[in-house]
């Protein structure tokens, strides 16, 4: 049930109503006129453990500048675009877990002994595990992943999808720019 005011209270409000017109300079403008596509797009719906909310936010925000919608059907494209964006960015993060995962299920399944030994000696003295072992290692984590699920090549399939849909999606809003600045 509402909270019932005073007819004096009413006035007051209605009067005080009467003067907020909104933003008055251009940049003030320009600010308001985002406000739906960010409430839309809270960052805090697509956050994933690890990220940080400040970045993410960033990202989404010079999208929508660079994008600049204006309309609902402009906002819903933009949307869509930045839901892709974000997936996309996770890609080489997603691909580099992967190979991280294949390499220590290999080192631990094989070398558990003579790994913990190596790491601990490498650290007492300060080195670095060389690119080549890197290489080495990447590659055989490559191929144990094609061997056991294909984890990367499920990946790449939907990065490509995700390109392919991103730019479908930017072509359309660039004829609907273009179709809107011709007005």
């Amino acid at each position: 049930m509402a909270k019932k005011i005073s007819k004096k209270q009413l006035l007051a409000n209605r009067r005080n109503a009467k003067k907020s017109t909104g933003p008055k300079t251009k940049l003030g403008k320009l600010m308001v006129s985002k406000n739906a596509i960010q409430h839309g797009l809270d960052a805090e719906k697509h956050i994933v453990i690890g990220e940080k909310l400040e970045d993410l936010q960033n990202f989404i925000n010079r999208l929508i500048d660079y994008l600049k919608p204006i309309d609902v059907q402009e906002e819903l494209i933009v949307t869509k675009m930045i839901d892709v964006s974000i997936r996309l960015k996770r890609i080489p993060i997603i691909e580099a877990g992967i190979f991280n995962h294949e390499m220590l299920e290999y080192e631990g399944q094989e070398y558990k002994d003579k790994v913990a030994d190596f790491i601990e000696d490498a650290r007492e003295k300060g080195v670095v595990v060389s690119a080549n072992s890197i290489i080495r290692k990447t590659g055989l984590a490559f191929a144990r992943d094609c061997d056991q699920g294909s984890a990367i090549l499920k990946l790449n399939t939907i990065e490509d999808r995700l390109l392919s849909k991103y730019f479908k999606l930017l072509e359309i809003l660039k004829k609907m720019q273009k179709k809107r600045g011709s007005k």
